[in-house]
């Protein structure tokens, strides 16, 4: 007789009690992997909804400090619209100039406002009847030969950007060539600029903006960056002596040198010219060369043009608008001509 076993001596007693341990084993196994499976979900979700929070919130900081910036301008409007002459006025100069930050509402914004009356219009190459204005065309002629003696380490700039910007800018379809230039004397029509390797047509007209030069032939970004300070499409072609550049005053005579043009800015920074005659007064100032100024010089023209830009910031996060404004001596009236938010 076998001797009787005890509930707990019997193996299948012992397996209904504890279980297979192969099942429980992969029972747990799949449990982890579930609960592994769900932590990435949940860890993939939390990332997810962290990013769109911060894309909201980084949305939300850039209208803000758009907002900034367009407050920026609206100030820079006020400014032009009840000041005859800014640059003269020495309380705004920290205020324009960039340097200088004032608080809006949860941010800062800064700006600038430069005179485009100030610079060389290269519009007015050509006068009314189509007939090559030699004045403002030697006049840019120079701005090239003063920038390649200056700006050392760049490529050379070519005479044959002036050519090329009058028949850009030019009604006609007839290549321009300058005789009193000995080399790169010679425009570009649109037979030329047909044979790209992206073809487009010669605009033969105004230009709108500043940056439309880079289609012209010779015009490369880095000669762009290198002009672009001291140009402009706008006004009537008058330089204000009060606001230019020591470039642009060296390029209105060809007798005019560094120390004469220094001279005449440190004149207008203690005491601004309140008439072009006032130039004769200035140390060194010849007959030949403020004849030759006053063609084109001024203190003040009708219609007084300006390029503002506004920089808002929020946190880390900044916005820039770029516009250009004209202000009627007579009306007082601004009015915004361009507008870019960048």
């Amino acid at each position: 007789m076998e001797p009787k076993r005890t509930k707990s001596e019997d193996p299948r007693t012992q397996n209904s009690a504890y279980g297979n341990p192969q099942r429980n084993g992969f029972v747990v196994v799949l449990v982890l992997c579930m609960v592994m499976l769900l932590s990435v979900l949940l860890l993939g979700f939390n990332y997810e909804s962290r990013t769109n929070l911060n894309v909201v919130d980084g949305v939300r900081k850039s209208e803000q400090a758009l907002n900034c910036a367009r407050a920026g301008l609206n100030i820079a409007i006020a400014i032009i619209r009840d000041t005859n002459d800014i640059h003269t006025n020495k309380t705004l100069l920290d205020l324009i100039s960039g340097e200088k930050t004032f608080a809006v509402g949860n941010g800062e914004c800064s700006m600038t406002i430069t005179e485009e009356n100030s610079r060389l219009n290269v519009n007015l190459l050509k006068d009314k009847d189509g007939k090559l204005d030699r004045t403002r065309t030697e006049q840019l002629l120079r701005l090239i030969d003063l920038l390649n003696r200056e700006q050392t380490g760049h490529s050379h700039i070519g005479y044959g950007l002036v050519p090329s910007i009058i028949d850009w800018t030019d009604s006609d379809d007839e290549v321009t060539h300058l005789p009193f230039i000995q080399r790169e004397n010679m425009g570009a029509e649109s037979s030329y600029y047909s044979k790209l390797q992206v073809p487009y047509r010669c605009r033969n007209a105004l230009l709108d903006t500043t940056e439309e030069l880079l289609l012209v032939k010779g015009i490369t970004q880095e000669v762009f960056e290198r002009i672009c300070d001291y140009v402009t499409v706008y006004g009537d072609g008058r330089i204000n002596i009060n606001s230019a550049s020591r470039q642009v005053i060296m390029c209105l005579s060809e007798k005019m040198d560094v120390v004469l043009a220094q001279m005449i800015i440190d004149r207008r920074e203690f005491n601004p010219f309140d008439s072009i005659t006032e130039l004769r007064d200035v140390p060194g100032m010849t007959d030949s060369i403020y004849y030759t100024i006053k063609k084109t010089a001024t203190i003040g023209s009708t219609d007084q043009y300006y390029h503002v830009i506004s920089q808002g910031n929020v946190d880390h996060l900044s916005r820039t608008t770029s516009a250009i404004l004209r202000r009627n001596m007579k009306t007082k009236n601004v009015e915004v001509v361009l507008y870019k938010e960048l």
